[in-house]
């Protein structure tokens, strides 16, 4: 082992030697997180339209009915989000999305959700552009309005809300670059903390 003075100086560039380390690793990492979420960012659009379940409440049990069929909202979600609804909302499509999406595509782009204490089913529908997007969902609600009375004939009158339109979608860019960024420049910041400080201890203290 080397017996080595430590002098004010000698720390003095054993911390400077350290930040070096750190800020170049911090930013080299977040520049490499950047440039990768750059490079696989894609931008899709999310189109939007509610449906909602009404019933002719009436009575001294009106409140239980209403409470049983805002119960129904996850099984009505699943329903919008089944195949058998992609497969009617197919056909409803123009040809020139039709023959570009099976059955199994389209009801993957689906998603439907129960809004809380309501009888309202949010569906959203996500694709690579306006047009498709909201095509689809207008689709798919227009197929779940006929196909959820087969499956609970209960369910009374379905309402759905206002057509969607490819004006109405709403862009999505993901990855984030900024995000990533951010998430290289964390990563290099701690490797760079390990690294100067292993590169330390066995060149200059031991």
């Amino acid at each position: 082992m080397q017996n080595v003075k430590i002098s004010l100086k000698n720390i003095s560039k054993i911390v400077w030697y350290n930040i070096i380390v750190i800020v170049i690793a911090t930013l080299l990492f977040g520049l490499v997180g950047g440039l990768y979420a750059k490079h696989k960012q894609h931008t899709d659009y999310v189109s939007t339209r509610n449906l909602m379940t009404t019933n002719s409440y009436r009575g001294s049990a009106a409140n239980e009915e209403v409470q049983a069929n805002i119960n129904l909202g996850d099984t009505y979600a699943k329903i919008v989000e089944s195949d058998d609804v992609a497969r009617v909302a197919r056909q409803k499509l123009p040809k020139s999305i039709r023959k570009k999406y099976t059955t199994n595509q389209i009801s993957s782009m689906v998603k439907a959700d129960p809004v809380m204490q309501t009888t309202i089913v949010k569906v959203n529908v996500k694709a690579e552009t306006a047009k498709v997007s909201s095509e689809i969902v207008n689709a798919v609600t227009d197929a779940a309005a006929e196909q959820i009375p087969k499956k609970v004939p209960s369910v009374g009158k379905i309402s759905l809300f206002a057509r969607e339109t490819a004006g109405d979608a709403q862009s999505v860019t993901t990855p984030s670059i900024k995000k990533f960024t951010l998430i290289g420049a964390a990563a290099g910041f701690l490797f760079g903390m390990v690294l100067a400080f292993s590169v330390t201890t066995w060149t200059k203290l031991i």
